[in-house]
């Protein structure tokens, strides 16, 4: 990821947060049958995710690139009293210290190179036994937003990057009500087409998952 896009992030976290952070209608679906355990969401921003993860009773962690994002996040944290963990880290170098049983990436991928890198970052923090579920637009969106041809990416592109693991689900997902009518990207509908691709390692687990 390059030093313009951390500069992107910054300054949108600083100038308007609020407008960053994308509505999840996904991931709960997707982790409802998942144990409780340790959970690593990877482009987090302010947290949202963490919180809501943290509040059901799982140990969340949360890197964002943004350090603007991420103080906004350890400041809800304190006023929360949450068991929610965040540090600003570049997903495409950072080294998770520990595993996780499930890494989460919601519409945070870099795209081009860095997009490659950050799904090896999640494979690498993904624990045996571990889920791992990514959600992204569609690589479809990318003609309704008039963004250049590669700028998006398709689940079956996504599931291609991550060499070892078990893919559960690799589909496109519409939503029909993603925006509000006035929202800036909704310009042919509040509709929205995602890139869902859910995976598993499938190494067995010998051993509990580290926690901090």
């Amino acid at each position: 990821m390059s030093g313009s896009d951390k500069e992107f992030w910054e300054e949108a976290y600083q100038e308007y947060p609020d407008q960053v952070e994308v509505a999840d209608y996904i991931l709960e679906n997707e982790m409802k049958d998942l144990p409780i355990s340790n959970v690593l969401d990877i482009g987090c921003g302010t947290g949202k995710n963490v919180f809501k993860l943290a509040e059901l009773g799982w140990s969340a962690y949360g890197i964002d690139i943004s350090e603007n994002a991420i103080e906004i996040a350890r400041t809800q944290a304190i006023k929360r009293k949450a068991k929610a963990f965040f540090y600003a880290e570049d997903s495409t170098t950072w080294e998770p210290p520990f595993t996780f049983r499930l890494v989460i990436s919601t519409y945070a991928l870099p795209g081009g190179k860095a997009t490659k890198q950050t799904l090896s970052t999640a494979v690498k923090a993904l624990d045996a036994g571990g889920t791992l579920i990514i959600t992204e637009w569609d690589k479809s969106m990318g003609e309704v937003w008039e963004f250049m041809k590669d700028d998006l990416i398709s689940p079956e592109e996504i599931a291609g990057m991550l060499p070892g693991l078990k893919i559960q689900k690799a589909e496109v997902i519409h939503i029909e009500n993603m925006f509000t009518a006035n929202d800036h990207r909704a310009v042919a509908g509040t509709w929205a087409n995602i890139a869902l691709v859910r995976a598993v390692n499938p190494k067995q687990s010998t051993c509990h998952p580290k926690r901090k």
